[in-house]
This record gives C-alpha cells, structure tokens and sequence, in this order.
C-alpha cells in the first residue's frame, strides 16, 4: 500500500516532543523507508488520515472542542 503525502502538510512549523512504544516506532520507520518519506512526514499523514477518517464518522473536529 503506498502512501500519499497531502501537499497542506508541507512545511510543519509547530513542534511537540511525542513518545512512541517500540513496535510503533519500528513501524513508522519501516513506511519511512517503504515510503521514501521522512519521518515527520510519515506521522504527519497518519495523523491527517485519522482525522480524515474521524470526520467522515460524521463528527468533525469543530464539533469535539479538539483542535
């Protein structure tokens, strides 16, 4: 499976300190190379398909109080 990388989430400029489990680093680091992505683009678009994926549950981001 192959992964797009969404054009709008070029240029990141707000930085956070994340902690991940083993088995999920191991993992991002496999579709990294897979991907030839970068890593921060890898969690970026997983990031992003999980709020696509939330909002087409039909509950938007708007509706939850999260931003």
């Amino acid at each position: 499976m192959a992964m797009h990388f969404d054009k709008e989430l070029v240029n990141p400029d707000i930085p956070r300190t994340i902690r991940f489990t083993p088995i999920l680093y191991e993992w991002l680091l496999q579709v990294k190379e897979r991907e030839q992505m970068s890593f921060n683009q890898v969690v970026l678009q997983c990031c992003k398909n999980c709020m696509v994926e939330d909002n087409n549950d039909g509950e938007s981001v708007e509706d939850t109080g999260r931003k």
